[in-house]
């Protein structure tokens, strides 16, 4: 396996502005002295995650075959040679998906559709219906979208991947807690990417806390950010199995334990 590099930029979503904020991940990246193979940016980065109406953010989403943030992005990802994984608004005829764009040099990739539902979501979007599992430099990648990670019988799909990207909008602490138990049940690497600032609506102002963090398969925090924009590259190397599983087939155990309690 190549060692591959991870760069998390925890943006200060401007709220509706999708042009400044996209203007604002151009700007993180020039002034990076490092770019991972992979640039992970935040749920719904270009526009905000809360509002006063559907009307709002379903005039904000955007079809993925004519996307002017994934134009933006495809040409950052031939300036900087990353990719990136960016949690969009998307608009599928009628339908809308809390989504993630995964998109290179060449345009989109892959997407995901956010299949957990809060409170929040079941106001604006459908329910996305398949994970994403993906390989990149040797590694194999899953995608979940904030709320997704509480939910151990849809993490259990991805038992196979290496690395779970993981673009959010948390506003308290409780869900890194929830990502790093992800991360020593399943043996994975958890990549969280948060956001900052504000969602200011008619009801209530929603504050994100940042704080993006990376938690390897022993369940341990080996990065952490701030609470304000900012960005930072890892890079993981290590995919030597967790102590916790030596010795043990853990898809197997898993499917075993199920017949059991069926």
């Amino acid at each position: 396996m190549e060692n591959t590099s991870f760069t998390i930029v925890q943006l200060n979503v401007e709220y509706k502005n999708k042009h400044n904020n996209i203007n604002a991940v151009k700007n993180i990246l020039a002034e990076s002295a490092e770019i991972g193979d992979i640039t992970l940016l935040p749920e719904m980065f270009s526009t905000g995650y809360i509002f006063d109406s559907a009307e709002e953010i379903h005039s904000l989403s955007e079809d993925f075959n004519n996307s002017v943030t994934i134009n933006q992005l495809t040409q950052m990802a031939k300036t900087y040679e990353t990719m990136f994984v960016a949690g969009i608004a998307e608009k599928d005829g009628s339908q809308y998906y809390n989504s993630v764009a995964v998109v290179d040099e060449n345009g989109l990739r892959y997407k995901y559709r956010k299949i957990s539902q809060n409170r929040i979501d079941k106001q604006y979007f459908s329910r996305g219906e398949n994970i994403l599992i993906f390989e990149h430099k040797g590694l194999k990648m899953g995608i979940a979208i904030c709320f997704d990670i509480w939910f151990p019988e849809l993490m259990r799909k991805y038992n196979d991947v290496d690395v779970i990207l993981h673009p959010s909008n948390f506003g308290g602490h409780h869900s890194f807690a929830i990502a790093q138990a992800r991360a020593l049940e399943s043996g994975q690497h958890i990549l969280t990417c948060n956001r900052v600032g504000q969602d200011i609506t008619k009801e209530f102002t929603a504050t994100y806390c940042g704080e993006s963090r990376v938690y390897n398969p022993k369940g341990e925090e080996v990065m952490r950010l701030n609470d304000t924009q900012s960005s930072q590259t890892i890079m993981i190397s290590d995919l030597s199995l967790a102590p916790q599983y030596n010795g043990i087939k853990l898809p197997e155990e898993i499917n075993e334990i199920c017949r059991i309690l069926t």
